[in-house]
């Protein structure tokens, strides 16, 4: 049987702590047999880590020092780490953020190459030039594709390999390119770094690759059928399911039993519900 890893990082703020019990609520609903719920993170933040998931210890020390003020760096960095060996035992590797949720589709989802969600954040001239001169600064190859998601799924190495250099450019960008500034969305804008330093590095090591926006990152407001959509995202929004809703309180008096599980937005309220008991 083929193995398979969905791995997130997961800190100690209390909404990332409550949106990891969402997407572990959805993990288990799936019961798929073939994958691990693989959980890298401080020493510390395993303790709110359940045992039938794989707990990755990771020292992000270096890191919290030099680029504290930007969090999603870390996601990225912990598969630098040699505690990241550990995913070479998989065959497949899904690497996301814990705001997401895995549907009954994800037991049928087998891409014959890399996959990864869509992005939205190259849209103008100016940045689409500023990606592909800072992947020409690094003597990298650009095949084109802009607006990569923070998603991705291939096989381990190559997932291991990307995480690699996008956390080496991300660094880059954080030093040089936005050092002083913090420039402006949705132009050339730091709080993206990290995308950027993704699209950059699965161009330059992926000879063949597919951004899918129906299969992993799909918006948790959408009405349609979780069939189609094995991976389900939280985006910016205040339409149901909004993960911000949720951390406010918003939706504690939902019936669950009143829920449509098989429209992705119910799905996700759902599971967010059954992640509170």
């Amino acid at each position: 049987m083929m193995k398979r890893a969905v791995v997130v990082y997961l800190d100690a703020s209390p909404a990332q702590l409550r949106m990891f019990r969402c997407l572990y609520a959805s993990f288990k609903y799936i019961e798929a047999e073939d994958t691990s719920l693989v959980v890298f993170g401080e020493p510390s933040v395993m303790k709110w880590v359940p045992k039938e998931c794989v707990q990755v210890p990771v020292s992000m020390e270096k890191e919290e020092e030099a680029y504290g003020s930007y969090p999603y760096l870390y996601s990225l960095a912990c598969l630098t780490k040699k505690e990241a060996v550990v995913l070479l035992d998989f065959d497949w590797v899904l690497h996301t953020d814990v705001d997401t949720f895995l549907t009954p589709a994800w037991n049928d989802f087998h891409p014959m190459r890399y996959t990864t969600g869509k992005g939205a954040y190259a849209h103008t001239y100016e940045v689409k030039n500023k990606i592909r001169r800072t992947s020409d600064l690094f003597n990298f190859r650009h095949q084109g594709q802009f607006n990569v998601g923070s998603t991705h799924y291939g096989g381990s190495g190559d997932v291991l390999e990307v995480a690699k250099t996008a956390t080496e450019v991300t660094k880059y960008l954080l030093r040089h390119e936005f050092k002083d500034r913090e420039g402006t969305w949705p132009g050339w804008y730091r709080g993206v770094s990290s995308l950027y330093a993704r699209e950059i590095a699965v161009n330059h090591h992926v000879d063949d690759f597919s951004v899918s926006a129906d299969h992993l990152d799909y918006p948790s407001t959408s009405g349609q059928s979780v069939q189609d959509h094995p991976h389900i995202h939280c985006w910016h929004t205040k339409e149901i399911f909004s993960k911000f809703a949720f951390l406010q309180g918003e939706y504690d008096d939902r019936e669950r039993d009143a829920l449509d599980l098989d429209q992705v937005k119910d799905y996700c309220l759902y599971h967010a519900l059954v992640s509170r008991s």
